[in-house]
């Protein structure tokens, strides 16, 4: 690569959005990584669209090196979605590095994943329920999709986000998510008769009823409001809608400081 037609964040960052890249660094006079050149060009070639290959002079490209702790050449990372996911160093015969890629390449199910994973950052939340929705459709066994689904229909479909985390177990990623999406669920199917005499019950009530109707700041300030009175009561379900309607919101939402503020002056 050139200096002056390379530029990493969006020859490799932003291209990794799209396609997983393999960075190969090396220099002219590194032996090894006259070895491992041609096995990863010859592999790049064959791979067609599952992943591209972008070669860095490490000399030329002293900067990118330091930023990713080169310390030995040749060294080899995979960015998939922005992100580094995985490396090797030294120059492996074309058996192991297929090995390695293998285990390490995200499929193309992965890698919708990951683009949508992105999207849920960044708040973008209709584009992300669509793909989600796609993705669910067409890989039903893709649990982690279903959980972000569920996830995001937790108010408006609680049964159904329920159902859709059925098989989650204690260790599977998103768990904490999981166990919000059935707090939620049980919470909003629940008989009014079933929660105990406070004086906080009905301002705890009025907050599970505009959370059902999907006025979500509503029911906030009705859990604040219980919060601040009674944070015990219902087993802490106060404490636990609002934790789970600052996830659902996401760190990307102007609103979620300030709530959380909020929040922490009513339990003082």
């Amino acid at each position: 690569m050139s200096g002056s037609e390379f530029d990493f964040d969006r020859d490799v960052i932003e291209r990794s959005h799209t396609l997983p890249v393999l960075v190969d660094f090396w220099a002219e006079w590194c032996g090894p990584c006259k070895s491992l050149g041609p096995v990863l060009e010859k592999m790049a070639t064959e791979a067609v669209d599952n992943w591209q290959l972008v070669k860095i002079d490490v000399d030329a490209h002293q900067e990118i090196a330091g930023r990713f702790q080169v310390r030995s050449i040749p060294s080899v990372m995979l960015f998939a979605a922005g992100e580094k996911v995985a490396e090797f160093t030294g120059a492996l015969p074309e058996s192991d590095v297929q090995a390695w890629l293998t285990t390490n390449l995200p499929t193309p199910a992965a890698r919708q994943l990951l683009v949508i994973e992105g999207l849920l950052a960044a708040g973008e939340f209709a584009t992300a329920t669509s793909q989600l929705e796609a993705l669910v459709a067409a890989d039903p066994a893709l649990l982690k999709a279903r959980i972000y689904l569920a996830h995001r229909r937790m108010f408006s479909e609680p049964a159904a986000a329920v159902e859709q985390v059925a098989e989650a177990r204690l260790g599977d990623d998103l768990f904490e998510r999981v166990e919000e999406v059935r707090f939620i669920g049980d919470l909003l199917q629940r008989d009014g008769d079933s929660f105990a005499d406070s004086p906080v019950r009905e301002d705890y009530l009025q907050a599970i009823s505009a959370l059902r109707a999907e006025q979500v700041e509503t029911a906030l300030e009705g859990f604040i409001k219980t919060l601040a009175r009674d944070p015990r009561y219902d087993d802490e379900g106060a404490r636990r809608c609002c934790v789970a309607i600052l996830n659902w919101w996401g760190e990307a939402d102007g609103r979620v400081r300030g709530y959380r503020q909020k929040i922490q002056r009513a339990l003082n």
